[in-house]
C-alpha cells in the first residue's frame, strides 16, 4: 500500500491515466482511514475510480455535484440518521447504488438495509478484494461494467425495450425512469429496476425466482434469499400508490406474473392507449 493516501473527505487521485474518465465512481463513507485506504487501493488498481468522505453530510454534497454509481457506506458513519441519508441518496434518477457496511451484518440488519434502499449489505471486517467483486456486481446490475470487471458496457447492452407503457405508466428502460400515471417520477432501487426491467420484457409471462434473481444480479445470492421477498414488496407499494388492480401477482409454484399489456415506444413518442 502507498503512503500518499489522500486525506479523508477529498478524492483519492489515481496517476495520471491510470482511470479513465468514463470509469464507474465509487465514493467510500468511512471513519476508518486504514479501511477507507486499502479499500481506494483495490478500486483504483483495478480500474475503478475512488472518492473518500469521512462524513455523510460530505457524502450528499458530493453526490449533488458529481457522478456517483456506487457508495460503499459504513452504517456506524450515520449515527442515527441513516434512513435519512439513503432516502436522499435515493430519491431521484442519479441514485447510486448502495453496499452497507455493517458490525453485525443478520438476517434482521440485511433486511433492514434493503428495505431502506441499499442493494446489498455486509458485515465487517471485509477484504477489499471480496468488497471489489461486490462494486463490480452492482456496477454488472447497472449495465457499468462487462463481465470482465473493467470496461464500461455501451449502451446497446442495454434490453431492446426503450419505453415500456402499461396501466398509465411510463418506465424508460434506458435511462432507468419510472413515471407514474399522474406524471409523477418514482425513483428506483437497483433490484427494484432490475425486476421491473424483466417484467416488462416478457409480460403476461410466469418468471421463476430464479429469473428474478439472475435480474436482481446476486451472484452470490439463491432463490430462497429474502432479498427477493424485500424487492418484490417494495415495488408492489410503489405500483399500488397509483394502480387500481394488482400488477404484479403471485402463482403459486410457479413465480410471478406481470399482468397488464404492454405497449413500447420510443423516448419522446405519444404513450399508446393502455
Amino acid at each position: 500500500m502507498t503512503n500518499d493516501t489522500p486525506p479523508l473527505g477529498r478524492a483519492a487521485t489515481p496517476p495520471p491515466g491510470a482511470v479513465p474518465p468514463d470509469a464507474p465512481a465509487v465514493v467510500i463513507v468511512d471513519q476508518d482511514a486504514g479501511v477507507t485506504a486499502a479499500l481506494a487501493e483495490m478500486l483504483l488498481d483495478n480500474g475503478i475510480g475512488a472518492t473518500a468522505v469521512a462524513s455523510t453530510h460530505a457524502l450528499l454534497d458530493h453526490h449533488r455535484l458529481h457522478r456517483c454509481d456506487v457508495v460503499i457506506l459504513d452504517m456506524a458513519a450515520c449515527g442515527d440518521g441513516g434512513l435519512s441519508v439513503m432516502r436522499s441518496l435515493t430519491d431521484g434518477q442519479r441514485s447510486p447504488a448502495i453496499i452497507v457496511m455493517t458490525r453485525l451484518a443478520t438476517e434482521v440488519d440485511r433486511i433492514v438495509a434493503l428495505e431502506m434502499g441499499a442493494d446489498d449489505c455486509v458485515a465487517r471486517p471485509i477484504s477489499p478484494r471480496e468488497m471489489l467483486a461486490r462494486v463490480r456486481a452492482v456496477l454488472r446490475r447497472r449495465n457499468r461494467l462487462s463481465r470482465d470487471g473493467v470496461r464500461p458496457i455501451a449502451s446497446t447492452a442495454l434490453p431492446p425495450v426503450e419505453v415500456a407503457c402499461f396501466a398509465g405508466w411510463a418506465f424508460d428502460v434506458r435511462s432507468r425512469r419510472l413515471v407514474s400515471p399522474a406524471g409523477e417520477p418514482v425513483p428506483l432501487t437497483n433490484g427494484e429496476f432490475g425486476m421491473l426491467a424483466t417484467f416488462v420484457t416478457a409480460p403476461q409471462t410466469v418468471h421463476s425466482r430464479e429469473e428474478l434473481v439472475r435480474a436482481y444480479g446476486r451472484e452470490w445470492g439463491n432463490p430462497h434469499d429474502r432479498s427477493i421477498d424485500v424487492n418484490l414488496s417494495r415495488l408492489r407499494r410503489k405500483l399500488a400508490l397509483h394502480a387500481r388492480d394488482e400488477l404484479i401477482r403471485t402463482v403459486r409454484n410457479g413465480g410471478y406474473l406481470f399482468v397488464p399489456i404492454v405497449h413500447y415506444r420510443r423516448p419522446g413518442e405519444t404513450a399508446l392507449a393502455n
